[in-house]
């Protein structure tokens, strides 16, 4: 057959097969599932990395919450190992007991106490409030203390015990006797002794944290961001406690509920899980023999100022300018609180500004220029930031008999709600601090912090004002994103990077004694705050109680509380910018400076003891 003729017969029997009906041939079940077997595996596997990566970046997304349970979990293990279990739980106990909780009863406790059940005016209970903060401004002096005189062997067990006994009683106390109007300076001087408890297991607690992060530095801030967290859960158990109780019961209830969480305590320093050795009696009194023997056995007697010297433990003999200011500061911390129960408004203030005035120029004497400018920069800010919590708390909490066109909110929404928010809102500083201000120079973030901390106490006045109502904003939501929330926020970001100065600015091998001397006089910083913000209110005629004369109606005043929150929030804050690009080193915040070599002298101490133990010593005598 020809090709062509072939061709011609093959598409007509393709055309055939066409014309003709498709028969399907059904297979059984079975073959067809194990035709088709063959071929779903194959495209499983095919599927299959891509599900296993889908997979893992749902496990590992912010979003899921076991992504955040495991992270947790290795968290706590990591910090388990490599610090020990009972160690955890003790700062745990001290953390959110101690300064968590009871801190939070105590200073926002006092507001419906003094206000509600014991009846003072705004300016007796911001006085009354400064005197129970005064131990805060002691922590050098608590530390100088325990450092020098350990009790049987040891430098912080019994100072533990006692402090936390004396907090238990004082709490104890305040939720059982009766206190009047005639009578609150017992309940300022009970105050005072439970904020002792606190600030000295503060103290203590931190220099032995700080030590074990020094032996494990590749644990970063892990321990930090612990005791943080639970200072932080501390601060949110006792807000809902105090709201509730203060609306419906005695605010002496309060304090009864802090009991126990000051007793609890006890039980970590009991079963010894502060790690800390007995120092035996020639080693807690070395260096005791004169600096001078030789001079001594020449001589054969002592100068009347050897004579003081040699009398004084050996630690405070090695740095002398560090033991009087810290002694100063105690000092003038008791002696503000002394003014402020006897002395009159304008003896008040000539000793606020007098001791601010003394405490710098101490500084600079006794500290190196940079650690010096530093701390009377932070000094100054909190100074200049004048706490009027007689005025402000009291317009806020006012009942419609003293203020009728106030905000008159109840404890539950301003000590309870507001915490709460406030503690939140310290977290979301930290989280913006870290991505967006952890490489900004010390200058930008200390006085773009200060700016936006005084724009923030614009929401106060438009309140005080009665702005928002006419804008249609309630005075809580006003408030609740104003004071409770900006506030704090930039509180946060102002606090991170003081901190961060601090560390870069302190000697190695005094961190612990420099820590405590500084934060002791950011704490009399804000106790000076409060006593010129006492007389503040006083000068600017603000009344806070109904004391009415005959045939008179209630005479509480609040008409000036905006202009004295623009001088004291605004104004005067505004100040310390410019103090800003004096005092304040020009360096990033992740980079190292130099102090310069005429600060410091690194130097081997191989006299007092048999390991390698360093100091720093200056030309300035630190």
């Amino acid at each position: 057959m020809a090709p062509q003729t072939k061709q011609v017969h093959n598409n007509e029997q393709k055309q055939q097969k066409q014309d003709q009906p498709t028969v399907v041939q059904k297979k059984p079940a079975a073959t067809a599932a194990s035709e088709k077997q063959p071929a779903q595996k194959g495209k499983a596997e095919s599927k299959a990395p891509a599900s296993e990566a889908a997979a893992t970046m749902r496990q590992d997304s912010p979003f899921n919450p076991l992504h955040w349970a495991r992270y947790s979990r290795n968290y706590v293990t990591t910090l388990v190992q490599n610090f020990g279990m009972e160690f955890i739980v003790l700062l745990t106990s001290c953390y959110y007991g101690v300064k968590g909780t009871l801190y939070t009863f105590v200073m926002a406790g006092q507001l419906p106490y003094f206000q509600k059940y014991v009846g003072v005016s705004g300016i007796e209970y911001q006085s009354y409030k400064l005197i129970s903060s005064l131990p805060w401004a002691m922590k050098a002096w608590i530390g100088m203390i325990s450092d020098n005189f350990p009790i049987w062997g040891y430098h912080k067990r019994y100072y533990l015990y006692i402090a936390t006994i004396v907090g238990t009683v004082s709490f104890a106390l305040l939720g059982t006797i009766e206190v009047n109007a005639s009578n609150a300076i017992i309940a300022s001087v009970l105050f005072f002794f439970a904020s002792l408890d606190m600030a000295t297991a503060d103290l203590l607690c931190e220099g032995k944290y700080a030590e074990k992060m020094m032996e494990k530095p590749e644990t970063s801030s892990d321990l930090v961001s612990w005791v943080w967290g639970v200072y932080q859960l501390g601060v949110l158990t006792a807000a809902v406690f105090i709201g509730p109780i203060a609306d419906s019961y005695s605010p002496k209830l309060m304090f009864m509920c802090a009991v126990p969480f000051a007793l609890q305590f006890l039980v970590p320093l009991y079963k010894g899980y502060l790690p800390e050795e007995k120092v035996t009696r020639s080693s807690s009194n070395d260096g005791r023999h004169y600096s001078n023997d030789m001079d001594v056995e020449k001589s054969g007697r002592l100068s009347t100022r050897s004579k003081w010297i040699a009398m004084l433990p050996s630690k405070m003999r090695e740095k002398p300018k560090i033991f009087v200011m810290a002694f100063l500061t105690a000092f003038s911390a008791v002696g503000l609180g002394a003014v402020h129960l006897l002395g009159s408004p304008n003896a008040q203030l000539a000793y606020s500004l007098g001791a601010a005035l003394a405490l710098c120029l101490c500084s600079k004497w006794a500290l190196p220029s940079v650690l010096s400018n530093a701390n009377i920069y932070m000094f100054l800010c909190n100074v200049m930031y004048i706490q009027i919590n007689g005025a402000q708390d009291y317009f806020y909490t006012a009942s419609r008999e003293c203020l009728e066109d106030g905000p008159n909110f109840d404890f539950k929404y301003y000590t309870t709600f507001s915490t709460i928010a406030g503690a939140v809102a310290s977290w979301v500083g930290v989280v913006l601090f870290q991505a967006w201000m952890r490489d900004w120079s010390f200058r930008k973030v200390f006085w773009l912090t200060t700016a936006v901390r005084v724009c923030g106490s614009i929401f106060d006045i438009a309140i005080a004002k009665r702005w928002n109502h006419n804008l249609g904003i309630s005075d809580k939501a006003m408030y609740m994103f104003g004071d409770a929330i900006i506030y704090n926020i930039v509180y946060q970001m102002d606090f991170m990077p003081s901190v961060v100065l601090t560390s870069k600015v302190c000697p190695k091998g005094l961190e612990s004694t420099i820590y405590a001397l500084l934060a002791g006089m950011q704490n009399m910083g804000q106790n000076v705050s409060q006593s010129l913000g006492a007389y503040m209110i006083t000068a600017f005629g603000v009344r806070t109680v109904c004391e009415p004369s005959e045939g008179e109606q209630c005479d509480c005043d609040f008409t000036n509380l905006p202009g004295l929150l623009f001088i004291c929030h605004m104004f005067l804050p505004l100040l310390t910018i410019p103090l800003t690009w004096v005092l304040i080193p020009d360096v990033r915040m992740t980079e190292q400076f130099e102090l310069g070599d005429e600060y410091y002298d690194l130097i081997k101490d191989e006299d007092r003891n048999t390991d390698l133990s360093i100091e720093l010593r200056g030309n300035d005598g630190l």
